[in-house]
């Protein structure tokens, strides 16, 4: 079919009847039909400078419609949005835009040093020019194209077909979001993610809904405060943001809303309980990947089960190998596989997308019931060596964090044997020596002595990605450079 997204995402707010509504807010407020006049506008800019259909422009922005557009304004042409996230450090910054091999990088004013001397042009905001109608490229062709969060090492680059946001919403957006133009959406996780941009882009754009945006990264003040100026119904956000909004004092305002959807990283046990008293079924938690574009699995409110992270969502379908790649039955724990329509393994050495039709490993351990409820227990890569023994450390992690006065908690293994447990501490009146014995007592209490850690160490922080995702390689260099030292 030769389509363009731009244009089928055009004429559905034309059939629905709410070009006229408002499409986002917060960070600068449009409407739907002002969000297609402006990508016509921004098209005619890239075209003017010279971008061509096929070529990547980089975008360097923070949420807002300054983003929006430029992303829809490249995909006009048939060129390839491709976010990247820039609160990156100069370097790591400069390194993304070079795997990107752009035409064009649409930036703000405070990335032009990082990329001083870049071979391609860079511009401040976006380009503006004579409006320019979708171009009919064909929906089998890439449109945007996204960076791995790198939680595991470096980034990759996903590059993305038209097509794939309508399976996004035909999957997830509409019969499990059920978003319709009264809902109001806010994401914690940025548009330079794929979590975020299904959350902020996509969907709002799908649905009729609005979405509030918000330039800065996310606090749980500004966030509570956004819930009730905007009077949003669905939050998106992970595990780790929805831990720090229930430890605010207001955090019970979480249930008063329609939906509060979790992704990104496994919910532990007593968090998922505490957000379930709040909101029962309300509480969705599901699975997606860079590399498949959104969602794969959800919980739904038409099907929900407490520790897991719902059913395959059609057209997806998952399955569990174990080791030599065999399919195991239900309740055996082994890999977690994907299959469907948009999975994109990263790009061909001529730039072109690496799709696949077959199954594909998301890095995941699972296992899936009977009544194909998946249940995820950590990362393939997140095993930890304990003296010749492999150790899952999100059981331990999830234990440590039961504790009231813990915000966070990761383990991994020492050179010299044991396990070694960082945590992140909440306040109280306890001391740091009275939380490590309660730990590790607790520890002894319920697990087997190699998996009790043989000491804890506070630290201010963990380190996660911009989208939130812990950064366990990270934490496991800190005994040897000595990073991790006591608060």
């Amino acid at each position: 079919m030769r389509a363009n997204l731009v244009g089928v995402l055009r004429d559905r707010a034309r059939a629905g009847g709410w070009l006229h509504r408002p499409a986002y807010e917060g960070a600068g407020a449009v409407t739907h039909a002002e969000v297609y006049a402006g990508a016509a506008r921004v098209a005619g800019g890239l075209r003017a400078g010279g971008v061509q259909a096929g070529d990547r422009v980089v975008l360097l922005l923070d949420d807002g419609p300054d983003f929006v557009s430029v992303f829809l304004g490249a995909a006009t042409i048939g060129a390839v949005a491709t976010p990247v996230n820039p609160r990156l450090h100069p370097d790591e910054l400069r390194a993304a835009v070079v795997l990107a091999d752009p035409a064009l990088v649409v930036c703000r004013p405070a990335d032009l040093a990082a990329l001083h001397g870049f071979p391609v042009p860079v511009l401040v905001g976006p380009p503006v020019g004579d409006p320019v109608d979708p171009v009919p490229c064909g929906l089998d062709v890439p449109a945007f194209a996204l960076l791995t969060s790198g939680t595991t090492g470096a980034p990759r680059l996903c590059p993305h077909h038209h097509a794939d946001p309508l399976v996004y919403h035909r999957a997830f957006g509409g019969p499990v979001l059920g978003l319709t133009p009264q809902d109001v959406v806010h994401s914690v996780s940025k548009m330079h993610f794929a979590y975020g941009l299904g959350n902020s882009l996509f969907y709002p754009l799908l649905s009729g809904c609005r979405a509030v945006l918000d330039a800065e990264p996310a606090t749980p003040d500004d966030v509570l405060r956004i819930l009730d100026e905007h009077g949003v119904t669905t939050l998106f956000s992970v595990p780790t943001f929805y831990a720090r909004l229930l430890a605010h004092p207001r955090g019970d305002r979480l249930g008063a809303l329609r939906l509060a959807v979790t992704a990104g990283e496994v919910l532990p046990p007593a968090l998922e309980e505490r957000l379930v008293a709040l909101l029962g079924d309300r509480l969705l938690n599901g699975i997606g990947t860079t590399e498949v574009g959104q969602a794969f699995t959800s919980n739904a409110p038409q099907g929900w089960r407490a520790g897991t992270v719902g059913r395959a969502l059609p057209p997806y379908e998952v399955r569990v190998v174990d080791e030599a790649g065999a399919p195991v039955g239900p309740e055996v724990p082994g890999r977690l596989e994907v299959r469907g329509p948009t999975v994109t393994l990263g790009m061909r050495a001529d730039g072109s997308p690496q799709r696949t039709s077959g199954w594909s490993a998301t890095g995941d351990l699972a296992t899936v019931d009977g009544a194909g409820y998946v249940r995820v227990s950590g990362r393939a890569d997140d095993v930890e060596n304990v003296g010749g023994i492999k150790v899952h450390p999100v059981a331990v992690e999830h234990l440590l964090a039961a504790h009231p006065l813990v915000r966070e908690a990761v383990v991994c293994a020492e050179t010299s044997g044991g396990l070694l447990a960082y945590v992140v501490r909440g306040e109280g009146d306890e001391s740091d020596d009275d939380l490590t014995s309660a730990l590790l007592a607790a520890c002894r209490e319920r697990l087997t002595a190699y998996k009790v850690p043989r000491t804890v160490v506070y630290v201010p922080a963990l380190p996660r990605t911009g989208s939130g995702k812990l950064r366990r390689h990270v934490v496991r260099t800190w005994e040897s450079t000595g990073l991790a030292a006591p608060m």
